[in-house]
């Protein structure tokens, strides 16, 4: 197996998902229940959970501790400190700056995002993430993220991934789990997002993807309660690798069915076909779907 080989290019870029829900009450029973609301409030949590993460995997996995690769990715601007404990954890730090700057992929970021990783004294910084039961641990501080400076979204809360073992074929699996509150500009809301994913590392065609499964609930930014659950015979699939390293950002594929507190239909996402890297999915409720794009 060669899982390995690319962990120390950056296997932390993992991905998850899961679907804040928002809308106003709809008819349960007709086609004028058209609130795919849901949809996109998930895309963008599922967004920065992911490109949180891959700005993490930028920052830890430079072997020297410095900046000069990530520089490359996000921001020259950006400073990365490591608190050490020779016996137990590094604290990384990685900080944007309290104003929004432009980074390597154009999305705007500013505040910090804080990893607690376990490593123990003498050993790499990967082979945490591969030690079974070892759990690594990603908090916020002021930290926004979005694609234009004037619109920036607000990300806070925490997230964890602890390392499984290996399954029945072999493959390394991880237990996530998030809390997360995104917060829109210029008054546009907050959502929570509770989720719980199990990912599993599989190759395809030669790309080694994240398969995930689980569930979520939470509260939409309109204040709508939801449930949510990844369709076991269409689980997503996220590359395993980050965007800097040629994966993709973005979920590429899978099926997501939401329940929410105002509709009897079940509102279902749809993001597309492995292989294709895109920041499309569509939206279906009564048998209508509704295009939208992730951040």
């Amino acid at each position: 197996m060669k899982t390995k080989n690319f962990v120390l290019s950056g296997i932390l870029g993992v991905a998850l998902a899961g679907f804040v829900l928002t809308g106003c009450h709809k008819s349960a029973t007709t086609s004028s229940d058209t609130d795919y609301q849901a949809a996109q409030d998930e895309a963008n949590a599922s967004f920065a959970a992911n490109d949180s993460k891959s700005v993490s995997d930028a920052a830890i996995g430079t072997a020297t501790h410095s900046v000069s690769s990530f520089s490359t990715y996000y921001s020259s601007t950006c400073t990365i400190t490591w608190a050490k404990d020779s016996s137990a954890a590094d604290t990384v730090t990685i900080n944007f700056g309290n104003a929004p700057v432009q980074c390597g992929d154009l999305k705007w970021r500013q505040g910090e995002i804080i990893v607690y990783w376990p490593r123990t004294a003498g050993r790499f910084w990967w082979q945490a993430y591969f030690d079974s039961a070892n759990t690594v641990t990603q908090t916020f501080k002021g930290y926004y993220v979005g694609s234009l400076k004037s619109a920036m979204n607000g990300v806070a809360g925490t997230r964890t991934w602890t390392n499984e073992g290996h399954n029945t074929a072999g493959y390394e699996n991880w237990n996530f789990t998030a809390n997360l509150t995104i917060t829109y500009p210029s008054g546009g809301g907050t959502a929570t997002w509770n989720s719980v994913r199990y990912n599993v590392l599989q190759n395809i065609g030669g790309t080694w993807y994240y398969q995930i499964k689980g569930s979520a609930n939470g509260t939409s930014k309109n204040g709508v309660g939801y449930t949510l659950s990844i369709e076991d015979a269409n689980p997503l699939y996220v590359t395993a690798w980050p965007w800097w390293l040629g994966g993709c950002a973005y979920i590429e594929s899978g099926v997501i069915d939401i329940n929410r507190t105002t509709s009897t239909n079940t509102l279902t996402i749809n993001f597309g076909t492995v292989g294709v890297c895109d920041n499309k999915a569509v939206a279906t409720i009564n048998g209508n779907n509704y295009p939208f794009v992730m951040w």
